[in-house]
């Protein structure tokens, strides 16, 4: 199975263009993703979704993540109401799932979303949010095991319910210009570029990120790494 991911390296060009609202907001609501796999570490077993990483490079990081959201909260909602040991199993095997394709698209999206002099800063706030969940979930866990009545457990599951619907956000996001230009659609991925870093000047970065991409098809069928100087990015890809 192929997948990929990126990582900062070595120095990044600074291109046109500058920090805009509009990055920040999309790379927030996408960083919520984060808070799916911080709840699920702590309430939850982790079941590993080998097809995330195809799915998140044929369809899109925005498809994926809001499967994942979508995947998870019909996880919370099966533990729950869970009547039966059956249902129990059913509803963690679709948590690990949904953190599954959680973990694969977001931090790609935050990368290929973030200008190159702020990725790291940006990328981070996945991390925070996987702090935040694993907080939330171990106080909902301590206050929910104090309910008389041994109902709380229902609860604490349920309200992992809570991050889902906030990672439910990723349907109204845009796609990544380096996702759209992976499905073979230049143009679309060029004026994406010019909306999300807010000039129209970036024919230096979209050049660089179609060589990229055409890099990374040349070497993808037999495994290997790219390495972008002017990107900064690491395109690491598996057979």
């Amino acid at each position: 199975m192929a997948g990929g991911s990126f990582a900062v390296q070595g120095p990044a060009r600074n291109y046109e263009g500058g920090v805009t609202a509009f990055v920040v907001i999309t790379c927030f609501v996408a960083a919520f993703g984060g808070l799916i796999f911080g709840y699920d570490i702590g309430i939850s077993a982790l079941v590993a979704s080998f097809f995330a990483s195809t799915v998140t490079r044929l369809f899109g990081r925005k498809k994926s993540m809001f499967f994942g959201g979508f995947v998870f909260l019909i996880g919370a909602i099966l533990n729950g109401a869970a009547v039966n040991v059956s249902m129990l199993i059913i509803g963690r095997l679709l948590l690990g799932v949904g953190v599954g394709f959680a973990n694969q698209s977001v931090p790609v999206y935050l990368s290929e979303m973030a200008p190159a002099k702020i990725r790291g800063a940006l990328n981070i706030g996945f991390q925070m949010a996987i702090t935040i969940g694993i907080l939330a979930a171990n106080l909902i866990n301590y206050r929910t095991s104090k309910i008389e009545g041994g109902w709380g457990w229902r609860l604490s599951l349920a309200l992992a319910a809570v991050p889902a619907i906030m990672i439910g956000g990723s349907l109204f996001l845009p796609d990544t210009p380096n996702s759209i230009l992976e499905r073979g659609h230049p143009e679309k991925a060029r004026e994406m570029l010019k909306k999300i870093r807010g000039t129209n000047n970036v024919d230096e970065e979209f050049q660089d990120l179609f060589e990229a991409s055409e890099a990374a098809k040349r070497v993808e069928p037999h495994g290997g790494t790219f390495y972008s100087h002017n990107t900064g990015l690491n395109w690491s890809f598996a057979a």
